[in-house]
């Protein structure tokens, strides 16, 4: 289920990067925009990002491309 929300799911943007795995969502704080998350692997290389006032996971998986693809 992790690959399918690297594929087809809310992280579908890093589709083409093979090997990618993850599992994305929000924390409610209060009355503010919820926090964005996103945990994963790729090889042997595992991450968390965290974004405080979000508001949704998209970001999160937007700089988490940014860093699986600068690794290579």
């Amino acid at each position: 289920m992790m690959r399918e929300v690297c594929t087809v799911g809310t992280a579908r943007g890093l589709a083409s990067l093979p090997g990618t795995y993850g599992k994305t969502g929000t924390a409610e704080v209060g009355d503010g925009a919820a926090h964005g998350w996103f945990v994963g692997y790729r090889n042997d290389v595992a991450f968390a990002v965290l974004l405080p006032h979000a508001d949704s996971s998209g970001p999160a998986v937007n700089v988490a491309g940014t860093f699986l693809r600068t690794i290579g």
